[in-house]
């Protein structure tokens, strides 16, 4: 009930505001997209990796915290490429577009993307469609039998297109004129070809509606999260028993850090469900676990088995699109009709970017932001009276069901005590390698394999034992182009009231926080989330059976959200939604991190801010954030207390690490950073290794990762467990085993000497781009700041 009060709560709040002022406005709005907005490299820069002057010229100014004005209507130059579209680029080459019509507006908006992103388009379409191998070779059969395995046919995809309003149908048609018409001058003007498409020897070919809403399919189901790690938990619990895997993966833990703040309201990912029922739905789940065969390790779920690519080839492919998070941040004054807002999405440096930015303008549409190339809104960005940005939601919104088969028929299954029929089809994938080495692939070869794909009443079958197909459900299915209208919708709302009402159409999990130039502030986490059954444990499969369906979806109220909470700040780095949320089948297992959890050094810089925040002031907390090891400012009482009583090696570690400030950024002359970067990076390594041991495989599986390439300095779980479980004897302990890890790997014992060069971040390259190094930062690979007030 607490939400419901907090939602009535909320709508009195913006029901009192008065009405805009004539001022209201966008005061100043700043951003950066590096390395640059262009994706063109031409046919001779190849080589080179040249094209246009916006391949790179956002690199440096991003590095050094440095942001180009962002605010409408930036001056530059002008081309009208068709009657009734006009687009002006700024200095760094982003397109605002205007449109006399909507169809001449979404025209050119598909004609500037296409300009500056056509290969990257082309990488789009094929990966969402699962075509990839067509052109880059056999080892990319496995990605793209997972694309065709858990998405959609063609025909399914315009079943998708006839649920949408026919005014968004028009618009990705005129999208894709748009698109087209850059696609035909090309092909008779080689001096505007990207090169790609002559090195792969794969000319550029027209784009339909269906190829668009393949990609905005794609990226509706999978940047809000991924599939849930249902059978890693159930290896987990039968390797080493309930209470340890209990122990690493909880379903909560105290501390954990909401963005919805408990006065506004709890907010239950299960209704109703007490403790003593998920203690019995844990039992009653184990037993079950205990009676399934697991699949062999990478199995794809096809006939014949085809498995996943070893993490050796698996690194060295081109991934067109990435699941990454992203923090943002949003302060809000009612009485002085001011905010300021914030969105760093986080994605990996990857060259395009995979994000695109441009400037709308046409009837009843002022807007400026970020989208995916092929998606025709406008995702993150501003209007002239509202702010917003998005950040993956990471919440279960599918679940794995172990269909029984019956004995001999790997396509019938038992369904509520009936044999059913899995529906199958044959896919054949044809492979080709690239006549270049362009993308470093191995020597050219070509052909074609078929596998036969199955789905079940839950959907698609993405493993397969003798005895079980493992089909996962997906909240989403045959929704997710859907979201498209919701989003439209905030793209031309006036205030928060109206993003709150855009976030009931949204199918997908991807939180968004909202600033209306009145001061109000918004946070939802919403979309489809269904209502678990409460007597089998989310973390692990369910029976596909008919026992463990879900009952429906949280109703819009019931789904987590916050406007205008007392505190006067919303912040959110993927953690948890409110403090009744739980881990569920686990997605992201960094949310089970507590107080360590990285959105707590944010919250620091936040927090002193609500009452005199400004636009500055959120721009260095966004700076020290995304160049700190996160953990390291909490951790000084701990070290602190290791400390006390610490001699040798264990001291000589904790001074060090008492002595460095966090950053990881700061460099001397020989471009080394400070000894607390190496030292904190150990002692968080055999502080994990010291804390999972007891907890035996249990600890391995689900916490033994590191972090990922984009949070190289932040915990994984495993390290937060340790934080959080640790004592300051064993941290003591720790801190001498790192000593020796730290003379090993410098040669020496001194720790002067442990300095190593500031990291950088591999660039994922999507084309024939050659950016140059990249520093390493946990921080926005796009980034916007923008301030509101009501004049």
């Amino acid at each position: 009930m607490q939400g419901f009060r907090a939602a009535a709560l909320a709508a009195a709040a913006i029901a009192l505001a008065t009405a805009a002022p004539a001022g209201a406005s966008i005061i100043r709005a700043q951003s950066s997209l590096p390395p640059g907005e262009s994706g063109f490299v031409s046919i001779p820069g190849v080589a080179s990796g040249t094209g246009s002057p916006h391949l790179y010229d956002q690199q440096q100014d991003y590095i050094h915290f440095r942001y180009k004005d962002a605010e409408l209507g930036q001056p530059g130059t002008e081309e009208d490429p068709a009657a009734g579209v006009k687009i002006v680029r700024d200095a760094f080459g982003v397109p605002s577009i205007t449109g006399n019509t909507t169809s001449e507006l979404w025209w050119g908006a598909g004609y500037a993307t296409a300009q500056d992103r056509l290969f990257q388009l082309e990488l789009f379409r094929r990966a969402t469609t699962g075509h990839l191998s067509d052109i880059l070779g056999k080892d990319y059969i496995p990605m793209d039998l997972e694309v065709r395995r858990d998405f959609y046919s063609p025909a399914e995809i315009d079943s998708l297109l006839g649920r949408l309003p026919a005014s968004f149908v028009q618009r990705y048609r005129d999208y894709a004129a748009g698109i087209n018409a850059w696609v035909s001058h090309v092909q008779t003007s080689p001096a505007d070809m990207p090169g790609e498409f002559v090195a792969l020897a794969d000319p550029p070919q027209p784009f339909t509606v269906e190829d668009l809403a393949a990609i905005g399919i794609y990226l509706a189901r999978t940047t809000p999260n991924g599939d849930g790690i249902e059978l890693d938990a159930a290896q987990a619990l039968r390797a080493s028993g309930r209470q340890s895997f209990d122990t690493i993966l909880p379903l909560r833990i105290p501390g954990q850090i909401s963005t919805v703040p408990r006065s506004s309201g709890l907010f239950p990912s299960v209704p109703g469900r007490t403790r003593r029922q998920e203690h019995r739905a844990l039992l009653r789940s184990a037993r079950f676990v205990d009676s399934l065969p697991m699949p062999p390790t990478g199995d794809l779920g096809s006939e014949p088995r085809l498995t996943a690519p070893p993490a050796s080839i698996a690194a060295s492919l081109v991934r067109p699109i990435r699941l990454g998070g992203s923090y943002m941040a949003a302060l809000g004054d009612r009485r002085a009709h001011r905010a300021v807002f914030f969105n760093g999405p986080e994605l990996g440096y990857t060259a395009p970017e995979e994000l695109y930015e441009m400037e709308l303008h046409g009837p009843g549409l002022n807007v400026r932001g970020i989208t995916a190339p092929g998606a025709p809104l406008v995702a993150i960005g501003h209007n002239q009276h509202v702010a917003w940005g998005l950040t993956s939601g990471l919440s279960g919104t599918n679940s794995l069901y172990a269909e029984r088969l019956v004995p001999g028929h790997p396509h019938l299954y038992y369904f509520h005590g009936k044999v059913r029929a899995m529906s199958c089809r044959k896919e054949t994938f044809q492979y080709r390698s690239p006549p270049t080495g362009l993308l470093n692939l191995g020597p050219p070869e070509s052909g074609q394999q078929s596998y036969v794909l199955c789905r079940t009443v839950h959907g698609p079958v993405q493993e397969r034992t003798s005895r079980y197909a493992y089909a996962r459900r997906y909240a989403t299915w045959m929704h997710e182009i859907g979201t498209i209208i919701g989003l439209s919708s905030v793209d031309t709302a006036r205030d928060i009231a109206d993003v709150d009402r855009s976030m009931s159409h949204v199918t997908w999990n991807e939180n968004l926080m909202a600033a209306d130039d009145r001061g109000n502030i918004g946070y939802w986490h919403p979309g489809l989330m269904p209502v678990r059954p409460k007597g089998w444990d989310e973390r692990l499969p369910y029976p596909g059976d008919g026992r463990a369906e879900w009952h429906g979806y949280l109703s819009v109220a019931r789904r987590p959200h916050a406007i205008n909470p007392r505190q006067g700040w919303l912040t959110n780095w993927n953690n948890i939604p409110s403090q009744g949320w739980t881990t569920q089948n686990a997605p992201a297992t960094e949310r089970v991190e507590g107080r360590w959890f990285r959105i707590a050094l944010f919250n620091r810089q936040i927090a002193p801010m609500a009452h005199d925040f400004s636009f500055d002031g959120l721009k260095r907390a966004v700076q020290l954030t995304g160049t700190t090891a996160e953990q390291r400012p909490l951790a000084t009482g701990l070290l602190k207390r290791a400390r006390h009583g610490a001699h040798g090696k264990a001291q000589v570690v904790l001074r060090r690490l008492l002595a460095w400030n966090g950053s990881y950024n700061q460099t001397d002359a020989h471009g080394t950073v400070d000894p607390g970067v190496a030292s904190w990076q150990a002692l968080k390594a055999e502080m994990q290794r010291l804390a999972l041991a007891p907890l035996g495989p249990a600890g391995r599986i689900i916490g033994g990762e590191l972090p990922n390439s984009e949070h190289v300095f932040d915990v994984s779980l495993g390290q937060a467990y340790a934080l959080r479980r640790l004592g300051p004897a064993s941290v003591r302990l720790a801190a001498s085993r790192a000593f020796d890890r730290l003379s090993r790997r410098f040669g020496s014992t001194n720790p002067a000497k442990w300095r190593a060069p500031r990291a950088k971040f591999d660039w994922s390259i999507q084309g024939a781009e050659s950016p140059a190094p990249m520093p390493f930062f946990d921080r926005g690979t796009f980034e916007q700041f923008v301030e509101l007030a009501g004049g």
